[in-house]
């Protein structure tokens, strides 16, 4: 059967981005533990609820690069080393990437 949306066989792109994501989010973690703070910290930073840091911590939540820029602000840390260190675990955990 095909949905008012696209073929039946159509696989949205969260789905396909799921485990990138997820590995962003534990990158952020990682930063997060790092620099001894919490996600209500983080997010009260933020002006955001903590739901908004965990949903993207659980890689269930997608991100641009601004909002991006803006958590690794809130938690005192180079926004471009953390996109290294995601980089670098996308092409340890993905080598045909």
């Amino acid at each position: 059967m095909i949905s008012r949306h696209g073929g039946a066989d159509r696989v949205s792109t969260k789905a396909k981005l799921a485990p990138e994501l997820r590995i962003l989010g534990e990158v952020l973690v990682r930063a997060r533990e790092r620099a001894k703070l919490k996600q209500s910290d983080v997010a009260a930073k933020l002006g955001l609820p903590a739901s908004y840091l965990s949903k993207i911590e659980s890689g269930t939540r997608r991100l641009d690069v601004v909002e991006l820029i803006r958590i690794a602000e809130a938690m005192g840390v180079d926004a471009a080393d953390l996109v290294r260190e995601v980089s670098d675990a996308l092409h340890s955990d993905h080598s045909h990437l």
